[in-house]
């Protein structure tokens, strides 16, 4: 399996956890919040899936450490 599909299994198990989560709430901000969550992992997933580098983060960190480091 590649690094590619493990972000998406993770991706998907963290929005997973977070529907649970919010299925058990009482609160509703608290809900609404795990809902809020659960859709963002899910666009990532999706953006992931699409192969959209924007979506994805771990490459750029690099450029914006050595950015701060500069500054």
């Amino acid at each position: 399996m590649g690094q590619h599909q493990h972000n998406i299994d993770e991706l998907a198990r963290m929005e997973r956890i977070c529907l649970e989560l919010a299925g058990e709430s009482r609160l509703p901000l608290e809900r609404a919040g795990l809902i809020e969550m659960a859709s963002n992992y899910r666009a990532a997933a999706l953006d992931v899936q699409a192969d959209n580098r924007f979506a994805n983060t771990v490459p750029t960190r690099g450029f914006f450490i050595q950015l701060l480091i500069s500054a």
